[in-house]
């Protein structure tokens, strides 16, 4: 059964809801497509009007000495709202008023409400005011008796309709207290309809300004549910995006790992305001490694130089210290043999029992080599040659990454009629991509998460 809305307006004898009495009511009953019942009229308020108040609705004492109190039409009011959403503009204030009444007649009104106001704050996001004259001023609805309860209820139900229309293209049913609270705040510039039709599928996503500027590129899971995180952050940095995001486009890549591939590529590429992370491209600095006369493998940082081979790259030296000096600490590697200390003797490390050694012959070479070996397997690809096959974009293809001698090439779609165990003839649909140190941590780190995740599903099984 389709959700029903009683659409209220109502005038009193004051501008608060707290002691006031009713002096006209409107309701109109809309079932989301068309109006389906309606009700009005003046009521007897049983205490005079105020001035003020009869200049603002035109409603004065002699106009309502003969039309019927409150406790007259009491039953047709709860009727008409009874099973349906209280809607008004300002509901605290009608509902407030109505329940009022109903309590002085030692009676309980309970509804479920919806605010016109908070509604149209969430759907319609940059208009100078909410209020229901200005709000229908600038969406060209026409109110036939302002400040009269018909004349403000129909020009809400005009305005609950625009609002109606707009959850629809969101894919709301309806509309309630509880899908009021979980309706996304939408860049006043952005268009409903395009923060409607982003996909909750994995890709990548560019943010666009008013005058069509790419000021952010990102990578998401479910494109639509990331926008939302967006959405709602309340940091500088967002809250500023917030304000210019006047358009978004997205590619659906299927697979994780080729967003983040795109990603890091596509943000270099256009450098945008908002991106700051991957930025920089250009490194500077290397971890080199060698094995010296003693047979220790030893690590070092070394600017970058034609001719040379690093194992990872970086694009500040205290980054490449800062990685240098945790992979000290987390394989218990010696500060001496990784260039982080020039000493005659035993490294300090080693007094403190953090190094095993190996700096003053407490430990074998061939044993330190082994935890340098495991470091270097953990933070390099193999120097081999094959394919990562990932999700495709489709349920008719699948997604790859090439990797040749431990070396990113680039990344593709193969469809099912050329699919094989082999991997035959993959590199045909690949497209070739510089490999960068960013391109190197991004699959490192996708493989070790996945490896952990099928070794926990295997353990768990």
């Amino acid at each position: 059964m389709p959700q029903e809305y009683a659409i209220i307006d109502i005038e009193t004898t004051g501008r608060s809801a707290k002691g006031q009495k009713v002096t006209e009511i409107a309701i109109i009953i809309h079932d989301g497509k068309r109006i389906i019942d309606q009700y009005d009229t003046l009521v007897n308020p049983e205490t005079s009007i105020p001035y003020s108040i009869t200049q603002l609705t035109g409603i004065y004492d002699e106009m309502v000495m003969h039309s019927p109190k409150f406790y007259e039409i009491a039953r047709k009011v709860y009727e008409m709202t009874e099973g349906r959403t209280f809607v008004a503009h300002n509901v605290a204030f009608d509902f407030g008023v109505l329940k009022s009444e109903f309590e002085s007649l030692g009676g309980s009104f309970d509804r479920p409400q919806l605010c016109t106001v908070k509604l149209s704050r969430k759907l319609l996001p940059g208009h100078s005011s909410y209020s229901l004259g200005k709000l229908c001023e600038d969406l060209g609805i026409a109110i036939n008796g302002r400040h009269r309860a018909y004349g403000d209820a129909a020009a809400t139900v005009k305005l609950m309709e625009i609002l109606l229309q707009k959850s629809h293209d969101m894919g709301l049913e309806d509309l309630s207290t509880t899908t009021l609270a979980n309706l996304p705040k939408i860049p006043p510039l952005l268009d409903l309809k395009i923060y409607s039709s982003l996909p909750q599928q994995t890709g990548v996503y560019y943010i666009y300004s008013s005058q069509d500027e790419l000021i952010y590129i990102g990578k998401a899971n479910n494109i639509r549910q990331r926008m939302l995180s967006h959405f709602n952050d309340k940091s500088r940095k967002e809250r500023s995006m917030f304000a210019l995001t006047a358009n978004i486009r997205y590619e659906i890549t299927g697979s994780e790992l080729i967003a983040l591939l795109h990603e890091s590529d596509e943000i270099k590429k256009h450098q945008p305001q908002f991106n700051h992370a991957l930025k920089q491209t250009r490194a500077t600095h290397g971890l080199y490694a060698y094995e010296n006369q003693a047979g220790i493998l030893q690590l070092n940082i070394g600017k970058l130089q034609i001719g040379t081979v690093a194992l990872m790259t970086f694009s500040k030296l205290g980054q490449a210290k800062n990685f240098l000096e945790k992979a000290v600490q987390d394989y218990q590697l010696c500060p001496k043999c990784c260039g982080l200390e020039k000493t005659n003797g035993p490294c300090f490390a080693s007094h403190i029992k953090q190094c095993l050694g190996v700096c003053c012959g407490k430990e074998s070479s061939q044993s330190y080599n082994l935890r340098v070996e495991e470091l270097l397997g953990n933070i390099l690809l193999k120097q081999e040659d094959f394919f990562i096959v990932e999700k495709g974009r489709t349920e008719d293809e699948i997604g790859i990454v090439q990797i040749r001698q431990g070396e990113y090439i680039g990344y593709g779609y193969v469809p099912d009629t050329h699919q094989n165990n082999t991997h035959e003839g993959y590199e045909n649909f690949i497209t070739p991509t510089p490999t960068n140190a960013d391109a190197q941590r991004i699959i490192l780190g996708y493989l070790k998460r996945k490896r952990t995740q099928e070794e926990n599903t295997t353990s768990s099984n």
